[in-house]
C-alpha cells in the first residue's frame, strides 16, 4: 500500500483507507469531502454519528465556506473521547427523532443538523443551507465503502424541512450557544431562493445594507411565456442575476442544450428585460457574491443605493 501511494497509484485518505488516485483526481470538492466522511466512520469501532458539517455533506445540505476536513461526530451522552486524528466530538444531548440512518450512515436529522450549524456557521452559511431545506432541495452525493473501494449508491428521498419544526427546535433551546444566530438565520431564510449561489447572494445584500429585492418575479414576453429574474427591486427598475456554473455545464440545467445554446438564450432574456420592461439587469457569478466588497460595487454599479449602514 505504501509503495502504491508513492508511486502515486493510490492516495490516502486516513490511517488504512486508500483510495483510486484516478477517481481522487477525477472527483469533485463534494465527493471528496463525503469520501473523507465515508473513511472516518468507517475507522470507527463503534457506530459513529455523524453531525454538523459531516451531517450536512452526506445530507446535500449546501455549506458556504471552508468544509472542514475533520470528521465531526457526536455523543449523544453528553460525555466524548478526546478529539484525535481528525476526528472532533461534541459533546451534545439528542433527542428522540434527531438521530437518522441515510445513505449508510447514521447521523443527526436535518432539523438538528441545521440547528448545528445555524448556531455555528454563520449567517451567510446558515442561511443558505435553511433555504435550500425548507425548499426540499437537497443535493446528497451517497457513497459507501465496498470492500476496498468507494462505490455510488442510489440517494434516498429527504423531506422538506418544515419552519415551524425548526423555530420550536431554537426556542426549546434558549440560552444555548449561538441561540440568537440561529433564529435570525430562520426567520429570514426564504425557500423561493432557487440555488445556494442565490441564497448566499440574498444573505450577502441583507448584510450589505441594500433594500430587501423581491424574488423570482416573472416579466411576461411577448410568446406568452415569462422572463423570471433572481432579484427584482421594482422602484429602482432593477434585477439581480446570479450566474452559476452549473447553469451552463450540468445536463439537468442544460435541458439537452449545449453551453452556447443557454448562453444566448441568457443573453436574449436579458436584453427583453433591458428593452421590453426598462430594466438595468446586474449579473454575478460566486466570487462576487462571495465578496462583500464586489457584490457592493456591482449592485452600486447599477443604480441600487445602500438604505442601511
Amino acid at each position: 500500500m505504501h509503495r502504491a501511494v508513492e508511486a502515486g497509484r493510490l492516495v490516502r485518505v486516513r490511517a488504512g483507507i486508500h483510495v483510486d488516485a484516478a477517481e481522487w483526481e477525477a472527483a469533485g470538492h463534494e465527493r471528496r469531502a463525503l469520501i473523507r466522511v465515508a473513511a472516518g466512520v468507517r475507522t470507527r469501532r463503534q457506530n459513529a454519528v455523524l453531525t454538523h458539517e459531516s451531517a450536512a455533506i452526506v445530507l446535500g445540505i449546501p455549506i458556504i465556506g471552508a468544509r472542514p476536513e475533520a470528521v465531526h461526530l457526536v455523543s449523544g451522552t453528553g460525555s466524548a473521547p478526546r478529539n484525535q486524528r481528525g476526528v472532533v466530538w461534541h459533546r451534545e444531548r439528542l433527542g428522540d427523532g434527531e438521530v437518522i440512518e441515510y445513505g449508510g450512515f447514521l447521523l443527526t436529522s436535518p432539523e438538528r443538523t441545521l440547528f448545528d450549524l445555524a448556531r455555528t456557521r454563520g449567517f451567510r452559511s446558515a442561511v443558505t443551507g435553511i433555504d435550500a431545506a425548507l425548499a426540499g432541495r437537497y443535493e446528497p452525493l451517497p457513497v459507501t465503502f465496498d470492500g476496498d473501494r468507494f462505490v455510488d449508491q442510489e440517494p434516498g428521498d429527504i423531506a422538506a424541512v418544515d419552519r415551524a419544526a425548526l423555530t420550536a427546535r431554537i426556542d426549546a433551546a434558549a440560552g444555548a450557544r449561538g441561540i440568537r444566530s440561529a433564529r435570525r438565520a430562520v426567520e429570514f431564510a426564504d425557500p423561493r431562493s432557487a440555488s445556494p449561489g442565490e441564497s448566499l447572494s440574498r444573505a450577502q445584500i441583507h448584510l450589505l445594507g441594500f433594500p430587501p429585492p423581491e424574488l423570482q418575479v416573472g416579466f411576461a414576453r411577448a410568446d406568452g411565456g415569462e422572463d423570471v429574474t433572481d432579484f427584482h427591486w421594482p422602484e429602482y427598475a432593477i434585477a439581480g442575476e446570479f450566474d452559476g456554473f452549473v447553469k451552463y455545464h450540468r445536463e439537468q440545467y442544460l435541458h439537452g442544450m449545449t453551453p452556447e445554446e443557454v448562453v444566448w438564450l441568457e443573453k436574449e432574456r436579458e436584453r427583453r428585460l433591458r428593452r421590453g420592461h426598462g430594466l438595468e439587469v446586474s449579473r454575478w457569478v460566486w466570487d462576487v457574491a462571495l465578496a462583500p466588497r464586489l457584490l457592493k460595487a456591482e449592485l452600486i454599479a447599477a443604480g441600487l443605493p445602500v438604505v442601511r449602514r
